[in-house]
């Protein structure tokens, strides 16, 4: 019996993906190679460890859904609970904020917490420039600063510098090429002025100008970390493994088409055989053929390996388990979780947005807010009151304050304005 088979679909040419624990720079199609594997470099740090640049983070963070979902999810969650001023210094820092961006960039209040909150988690890690008056007397502006432009100002070690208190001193940011950075630049003080490395495009900044959050930290605190970095290798071997099942797909198309041609009854010629061949070719174009019955035509089923599924499962899981975001938030969907853990996860997830707030407004308020108030001899600094964050449906929540208040909890009088306030009455 003769026996032939014919792929009814285009070849595509694929690429050759290294999966090993290598580090692409480029962490969606790059090939994995020792070259781009950061336990191939010596870092210029004291600590040795093996760190992902910003720029890889941002890469990640705008090619991967789950890194992207994850992070915007925490950061609408915290913007949604708002905040406030309290009453006495609500007067002088509410202007004050009101006329954020009509001197340094366009920015509102609300672009200066969201942006930080977005890049602290992004990079662990955010900064915000104080914008001086000509004669460096009075703060006037708030202004974004990049993370992947600004750093410490280091030595030709890509040492921090630091001062006799051991603290940092000062700042460096890379500007655009072509900028003029004449009167943008502070004075390296003259003890450090040998020490500090600068690059042809960086201006220096005295710490009085920055305020720099970090997210996570370890050992001595200087660099920190955020959700994406520890689940970096993750990330980027399960982004090799899709476009590798990917290209798979697209080479492979719609399983082969294999027909048998001849049976106990019929021996097959070549001549039988190509004229089976011609008409199977023309199911490309032709809905409708006919065969001899002794012709036998059939998929030849091509199966998935199992193991694809189960890997990328389990790297997707290492990826949420370092943002700290329950699955369902992280992925949009249910899941399998029974309403008791998802509440739980629920809880936690709000734990730790909470503690992200509490840490961000105290650092907040001593490093810009205390600055304002004893440069500008405000004479008071204000307390941020940031809202409740709650990740619930506010359905769910109304039932829960209609049960308290059942239960003589809270009187009718004390929730009617929060609840139609909640609802957008």
């Amino acid at each position: 019996m003769g026996i032939f088979s014919e792929t009814l679909s285009s070849r595509s040419m694929s690429r050759s993906i290294i999966l090993n624990a290598g580090i692409p720079r480029d962490a969606v199609t790059a090939t994995l190679s020792s070259s781009d594997d950061p336990s191939q470099k010596s870092m210029k740090d004291t600590s040795n460890l093996i760190r992902v640049p910003a720029a890889d983070l941002e890469q990640i963070y705008i090619s991967d859904p789950i890194a992207f979902n994850s992070v915007n999810k925490a950061v609408q969650a915290i913007m949604g609970a708002s905040y406030e001023l309290d009453e006495e210094g609500k007067d002088y820092y509410k202007k004050f904020f009101a006329n954020i961006g009509n001197i340094g960039e366009d920015l509102t209040t609300n672009e200066i917490f969201n942006t930080n909150f977005q890049y602290g988690l992004i990079y662990g890690k955010c900064f915000t420039e104080l914008v001086y008056n000509k004669n460096d007397t009075k703060i006037v502006d708030l202004s974004l600063m990049d993370p992947k432009r600004t750093d410490y100002a280091r030595n030709a070690e890509h040492k921090i510098v630091r001062d006799k208190f051991g603290k940092p001193v000062g700042y460096t940011q890379k500007v655009p090429a072509g900028y003029d950075t004449r009167g943008k630049s502070d004075e390296v003080p003259a003890e450090y002025k040998g020490m500090i490395s600068l690059e042809s495009n960086q201006i220096f900044l005295l710490p009085k100008r920055v305020f720099h959050f970090k997210l996570y930290t370890i050992g001595d605190r200087d660099e920190p970390i955020g959700i994406l970095e520890p689940a970096y290798k993750s990330i980027v071997r399960k982004q090799n493994i899709e476009e590798a099942q990917a290209n798979s797909i697209y080479s492979r198309g719609t399983y082969p088409v294999i027909a048998y041609v001849g049976d106990a009854e019929h021996e097959s010629t070549p001549q039988d055989i190509e004229a089976t061949l011609d008409n199977l070719i023309k199911l490309k174009h032709d809905r409708y053929l006919a065969f001899q019955h002794w012709i036998k035509v059939e998929p030849l089923e091509v199966k998935q390996s199992d193991i694809v599924d189960t890997t990328i499962k389990s790297l997707i899981t290492n990826q949420v388990s370092a943002s700290g975001i329950p699955m369902s938030f992280a992925t949009s969907e249910g899941g399998a979780a029974n309403k008791h853990t998802l509440a739980n996860q629920q809880q936690f997830f709000e734990y730790t947005l909470k503690d992200i707030v509490e840490r961000f407004i105290a650092s907040f308020t001593k490093y810009v807010l205390k600055r304002i108030n004893e440069t500008n001899k405000v004479g008071y600094i204000p307390t941020i009151k940031w809202g409740d964050i709650k990740a619930e449906d506010i359905t769910d929540k109304v039932k829960r304050i209609i049960e308290c208040v059942k239960a003589s909890i809270y009187r009718p009088d004390e929730v009617h304005d929060f609840i139609k306030n909640l609802e957008g009455i």
